[in-house]
């Protein structure tokens, strides 16, 4: 028996972009939902929008809990806020931070609230980007 073996219900293919594209429903109540097309970030230990999407889900930006995130090339200011999380068929609550300023050019899903839920496989000689619901077994 293979120790490592995985096995993914979930799959989307990248192929069109440039990054490792790919869509996520954030949803902040029962009636406010949005697409979001997000960056699978390995390196960014949150998850951080635009902070346009904060309009669209109804949410106060500076309402939430204040958080400097640092970057490669400096920090930004975020703000924190609850939410629902959908990619394909898995759904789960997470906080992810909107950014202060309104230039902030990418959306990108991190480790904490994103990567900590799911198994993911990559592989990027076909862009192809696996998911599976994290469970401890």
């Amino acid at each position: 028996m293979n120790p490592w073996r995985l096995s993914f219900s979930d799959g989307f293919d990248y192929s069109h972009f440039s990054d490792i594209l790919f869509p996520v429903t954030i949803s902040a109540g029962l009636d406010k939902q949005v697409l979001v097309r997000a960056k699978l970030e390995t390196g960014s230990t949150f998850c951080v929008l635009q902070r346009r999407y904060a309009d669209l889900l109804g949410l106060e930006t500076e309402h939430g809990t204040k958080q400097r995130i640092q970057t490669a090339t400096g920090s930004l200011a975020t703000y924190g806020h609850e939410v629902t999380i959908r990619v394909g068929q898995f759904e789960w609550q997470a906080v992810i931070y909107l950014a202060e300023y309104e230039g902030f050019p990418v959306n990108v899903v991190g480790r904490v609230g994103f990567l900590d839920r799911l198994r993911v496989g990559l592989v990027d000689y076909e862009q192809l980007l696996y998911l599976n619901a994290y469970d401890e077994t």
